[in-house]
């Protein structure tokens, strides 16, 4: 019966001391968020770490529930308790972080398939071109093969698939800024690996 017991150390005092720590920091309190903070960390990231099976993932997800507490301190309206609430918050948070690893496996394991697939993706080769325009068009995707992935993802997305920036920033979850600077660095990489007077 102790065992059992000792697994559950909270008390009604724990919760009005928890609940004491939300107001302050509602209030601004800095040393109320730290305190809270550091009251809850390790449990919080043992448990992130049960749902992501990732202590990289499961630290981002930590991180992220006390920022937004911290950011919007004004509007932290607590129901249940603190406990409760950060809880909650962590695990809706890892939740979306696996979601977001998932779809971006996924996205990563497409375009591999996609790169294999010569016929589809090398070089969208056309019997209308001459044979130099061909052979340019060869040159400039085997450079591209050679570029950093996320680099390859951003540039393939939209000279392949016609995607604007802003949308390659969703599909990849990078910033608009990011997408410009990738496609930047790309075709500053193409034109010192490819001699187009090769092809004039």
């Amino acid at each position: 019966m102790f065992l059992f017991a000792s697994l559950n150390p909270k008390s009604y005092e724990d919760d009005l001391l928890d609940a004491e720590l939300a107001d302050r920091i509602r209030n601004g309190d800095s040393r109320a968020f730290e305190d809270l903070f550091f009251k809850y960390h390790t449990d919080l990231n043992n448990f992130a770490i049960s749902i992501t099976k990732s202590r990289e993932l499961a630290r981002d997800g930590v991180q992220d529930v006390f920022f937004r507490i911290w950011r919007n301190k004004k509007e932290l309206n607590v129901h249940n308790s603190i406990r409760v609430y950060i809880f909650q918050a962590v695990k809706n948070k890892c939740l979306n972080l696996i979601e977001k690893q998932n779809n971006q496996i996924k996205l990563r394991d497409n375009f591999r398939i996609q790169q294999s697939n010569k016929l589809e993706i090398e070089f969208n080769l056309d019997s209308a071109l001459s044979v130099e325009q061909q052979a340019l068009i060869k040159a400039i995707w085997e450079a591209v093969d050679r570029m950093p992935e996320r680099r390859r993802m951003v540039f393939y997305l939209h000279r392949k698939n016609g995607f604007k920036y802003k949308e390659i920033a969703k599909i990849l979850s990078i910033s608009r800024k990011t997408v410009e600077n990738h496609m930047g660095q790309a075709l500053k990489f193409l034109r010192s690996e490819i001699d187009l007077k090769k092809f004039e």
